[in-house]
């Protein structure tokens, strides 16, 4: 992994490499391809204005995924300490955790509703970021495939650049690297579309990653560590409502709140609590 060997140092740049990267992709697309190859269609520049626009919305939702507070639970409000309720605590931070909050090992902090720590916007991914990051998939996912298909629409005359001259010039190199890149960008955007996929399907039933991996854990060890998650989920349209908002104007923006502060959640009746309440009942 890139974080792995790369100094702390950089660490916090790391939204302004990924920014350098995307900017690298698009001009080299617009420049090589459009300008220089491309017959300048309709459906060409309608792939360059999908392409400017998902790279403007990507800008935008990094920026506010990487400066927001995720969800910082203030340190050092612990008052007392129950032994007999220790998952409930988190004595790095000192404080009593409200409930589906994790302690973020990378900011040494406690973060509401916390999804993951993500070294690409070298922050933490909680409850009031996480619309934003998924929409940094979605956005980057729809320029990639637009990329995609403008270098599709070309390909034909990249392929001729290639081979129309024995020689080997510049232009044969550069040709040759746009057409690989095209193919790079199509397999780049599935990946993030996919990764974009599998965090709105932990929406949809209102899980994080975290609590993906406590429900495999589970599963491979036949034991219940947690809770049951699912008394959280309440409903697709509930679920997507509570992290992107009911103005659907809104939704592909990144802009706004979730409707919960973290603290309080809304439940449904778990499987086990209506079986005691039934045995209550016929006893």
């Amino acid at each position: 992994m890139i974080a792995e060997v790369m100094p702390e140092a950089l660490k916090k740049y790391f939204p302004l490499i990924l920014a350098f990267f995307v900017l690298f992709i698009y001009f080299t697309f617009v420049y090589f391809v459009f300008i220089q190859i491309s017959k300048q269609c309709l459906m060409e520049w309608i792939y360059i204005g999908i392409g400017t626009f998902s790279i403007i919305m990507l800008f935008w939702a990094l920026y506010r995924t990487s400066r927001i507070d995720p969800g910082f639970i203030p340190k050092n409000t612990l008052e007392e300490y129950d032994e007999t309720k220790q998952r409930e605590y988190c004595l790095q931070c000192r404080i009593k955790r409200p409930e589906r909050s994790h302690h973020c090992s990378k900011c040494k902090r406690c973060v509401l509703n916390m999804d993951h720590h993500c070294v690409w916007t070298a922050n933490c991914i909680g409850l009031y970021n996480r619309k934003f990051f998924l929409l940094i998939l979605f956005w980057g996912s729809v320029g990639m495939f637009s990329a995609t298909l403008l270098g599709l629409t070309n390909i034909q005359a990249l392929w001729n650049r290639i081979w129309e001259q024995d020689s080997f010039d510049f232009n044969k190199i550069k040709a040759g690297f746009i057409f690989l890149m095209t193919f790079s960008q199509f397999l780049n955007g599935f990946g993030l579309y996919y990764f974009f996929w599998n965090n709105f399907k932990l929406i949809a039933v209102n899980i994080c990653t975290l609590d993906q991996i406590i429900l495999n854990i589970e599963v491979q060890n036949k034991r219940k560590y947690h809770t049951d998650l699912t008394i959280y989920n309440l409903g697709f349209w509930y679920n997507f409502n509570f992290y992107f908002g009911k103005n659907p104007f809104l939704w592909l923006i990144p802009i706004g709140r979730p409707l919960g502060d973290g603290y309080h959640w809304d439940k449904k009746t778990s499987f086990r609590e209506m079986t005691e309440t039934t045995l209550q009942i016929m006893e």
